[in-house]
C-alpha cells in the first residue's frame, strides 16, 4: 500500500519529462532576433519600429501598424488573468484559468504528491502496467488532490471553449483579438527564408476562420503523470488525410511567477501553408527585394503609398 512510510523511504526522482518554456538565454536570443527582423522590415518599407509589448511592431508611412513574425513557432501572446478577464473574445478562456486554484503552493504540493505516487507505482509494477492503470485507481490512492482536480476541471473548460469556437463568426473575432488586438494592427509580415511575406488582417482572418476548426488535445502517455484529455485547445486544419495543428492554446504553470497564464502558440509553416494555398486565392506581387505582398495587402499598401 501507498502511505507516508513508503513515501519517506521512496527516492523521489520526479523523472517526468515535461516540455517547459525556453530558458532565459534562449528567450533573450529569440527576442533579439525578432527585434532585428523588425528593424530590417521597417527599413524595407520605409517605416519605423515600435517599442513595447503591443501587437504592432512596425508603423508604415501612413501610420498603419504591422506585426512581424519569424521562426518556426510564434508565441502570439502570453496573457495573465486580468488581461484574459477584460478581453471580449479571449475572455472565453477565463474558465481555463479558473480551473486552477489561486493557491500556487497547494497546487505544487499536490502535483508533487501525485507524481511521487506515480513514480513509486512505476518502480513497483512497471511502466506498462502503470500506463494501463485507470485514473480512478490513482485518485483513490491519492485522496483529495488539487493537481488532479485542476486537470479535470481544465478538461471540462476546454471542451466548452471548443464548442464556442465552432461558431465561425466567434472564431474570427477570437483570432482577430489574438493576432491583431481587434482592429489595432492592419498587416502581418512573416519572415520566410530571405523575404517578408505580407498579408492583410482581413485576408488572414478570412482564410484561417474558413479553414481551421477547434479540437481538444488527447491525454499524454507519460506513466509518471496524471494523464487527462483536453489539457490544450487546438486549432487544426486538414492536410491531405491528416489533421494538423496550427494553434495550441495552453495554460502555463511553470512557476509562481508564471502561474495561471494563457499561452497562444502558432506554427509558421502551417500558417503559410494555408495562406499560400491555391484555395486562398491570394494574388502576389513583389514590392522589392525582400518584400512580397499578398491579396488585399497589394492595393491596401501600394495605392495608399503606405510603403
Amino acid at each position: 500500500m501507498w502511505g507516508p512510510d513508503l513515501l519517506l523511504a521512496h527516492t523521489v526522482h520526479m523523472a517526468i519529462n515535461r516540455r517547459r518554456a525556453p530558458g532565459s538565454d534562449i528567450s533573450r536570443e529569440k527576442k533579439l532576433g525578432g527585434h532585428k527582423n523588425e528593424s530590417v522590415y521597417a527599413a524595407l518599407i520605409g517605416g519605423s519600429t515600435i517599442s513595447g509589448t503591443g501587437k504592432g511592431d512596425v508603423k508604415d508611412r501612413s501610420g498603419l501598424l504591422h506585426s512581424v513574425k519569424s521562426g518556426k513557432k510564434w508565441q502570439v501572446f502570453l496573457y495573465r488573468y486580468d488581461r484574459i478577464e477584460k478581453s471580449k473574445y479571449l475572455g472565453e478562456l477565463k474558465s481555463c484559468l479558473d480551473a486552477f486554484t489561486t493557491d500556487y503552493g497547494r497546487y505544487v504540493g499536490d502535483r508533487i504528491k501525485c507524481i511521487e505516487l506515480k513514480e513509486f507505482l512505476v518502480e513497483e509494477e512497471g511502466r506498462e502496467a502503470v500506463s494501463r492503470m485507470h485514473n480512478d485507481v490513482i485518485k483513490k490512492k491519492l485522496g483529495p488532490n488539487e493537481y488532479v482536480k485542476a486537470k479535470e476541471r481544465l478538461a471540462a473548460a476546454t471542451r466548452s471553449v471548443c464548442q464556442k469556437l465552432q461558431d465561425k463568426e466567434f472564431l474570427e473575432q477570437f483570432l482577430a483579438e489574438a493576432l491583431f488586438n481587434g482592429s489595432e494592427v492592419s498587416y502581418l509580415a512573416v519572415k520566410d527564408a530571405n523575404s517578408f511575406k505580407v498579408f492583410s488582417r482581413g485576408d488572414v482572418l478570412r482564410v484561417l476562420a474558413g479553414e481551421i476548426s477547434p479540437a481538444n488535445s488527447r491525454a499524454g502517455h507519460v506513466p509518471e503523470d496524471y494523464n487527462v484529455d483536453g489539457q490544450k485547445v487546438l486549432l487544426r486544419y486538414s492536410k491531405g488525410d491528416k489533421e494538423k495543428n496550427i494553434v495550441e492554446i495552453e495554460i502555463r504553470n511553470d512557476s509562481e511567477q508564471h502561474y495561471r497564464e494563457v499561452r497562444f502558440n502558432m506554427y509558421s509553416r502551417d500558417f503559410l501553408a494555408l495562406l499560400l494555398d491555391e484555395s486562398a486565392a491570394l494574388e502576389s506581387r513583389k514590392l522589392r527585394d525582400g518584400v512580397i505582398l499578398y491579396g488585399t495587402a497589394i492595393d491596401g499598401l501600394t495605392k495608399a503609398r503606405s510603403i
